[in-house]
């Protein structure tokens, strides 16, 4: 009886240890399991780890690449805006240059000349004594010629001078001629439009060298003056207003 009840306590302390080994190693399988399997998963964060470090490093060597790409673009265009700075004031002073030129402003005649302001200049012609069988009716019609002279106000103010032979009256601006009338005995009277406003009058004895609609530039040749002395007068007018020239051009040539 005893012996039988031994043989129970052996085989049943053989079981339980059989149990505890098959646990050990039940629980050794699965920690070993989960160690592979954790092993894994930090394998493939680090791997996801290093290549969204070089993903980043990608890019932070793109953004390096966009920053100096934009430097140099800033560096262009700034380089722009300065030849664009430069080309506009060229531009404006080529600009103010043309506009210049047809300003008049320039000492209206070439050669021997005085200017004999406010002094009375008299007629070559004396005026003829009116007849007196002969009945004055109403006022003298204008000649054709008189009629294309352009009509002058008695007070605008004006340059007045005398000029020797070979003397010549020049365009002060450019522009174009407007009208020429009058001839060399009757003195020839020239205007020019300078296209801005400004209009200027030449009047004197001598040869025009110039026809209606003709295109002449800052110091053309309008009149040339034959006689050892001559008269000439000079205006301007911008807009609606006489000018006194003696204010702009250079009355010492």
């Amino acid at each position: 009886m005893g012996e039988h009840s031994g043989q129970k306590k052996k085989i049943l302390i053989a079981a339980v240890v059989i149990a505890v080994v098959l646990a050990f190693v039940l629980v050794v399988g699965v920690h070993i399991s989960s160690s592979r399997a954790l092993n894994a998963q930090i394998a493939e964060l680090q791997r996801l780890t290093d290549a969204l470090r070089a993903n980043n490093m990608e890019q932070a060597g793109q953004i390096e690449d966009l920053a100096n790409r934009d430097a140099e673009q800033d560096k262009e265009l700034a380089a722009m805006s300065k030849s664009l700075t430069t080309k506009t004031d060229e531009l404006e002073a080529m600009q103010e240059q043309e506009a210049a030129r047809y300003i008049p402003n320039i000492f209206p005649l070439r050669g021997n000349s005085s200017l004999v302001q406010d002094v009375e200049i008299p007629d070559e012609e004396e005026e003829e004594e009116p007849d007196d069988e002969e009945e004055e009716i109403g006022e003298p019609e204008e000649t054709e010629e008189e009629q294309m002279r352009l009509v002058i106000p008695k007070d605008a103010p004006s340059a007045k001078f005398m000029t020797a032979a070979e003397s010549r009256a020049i365009a002060t601006a450019d522009g174009t001629v407007s009208k020429v009338s009058g001839d060399a005995h009757k003195g020839y009277q020239i205007v020019l439009d300078h296209g801005n406003g400004y209009i200027t009058v030449y009047e004197g004895f001598g040869l025009a060298l110039v026809n209606e609609n003709d295109t002449v530039g800052r110091g053309s040749v309008l009149l040339y003056f034959v006689d050892e002395i001559n008269t000439f007068t000079y205006w301007m007018r911008y807009e609606e207003n006489w000018m006194d020239p003696l204010e702009t051009i250079d009355i010492n040539g």
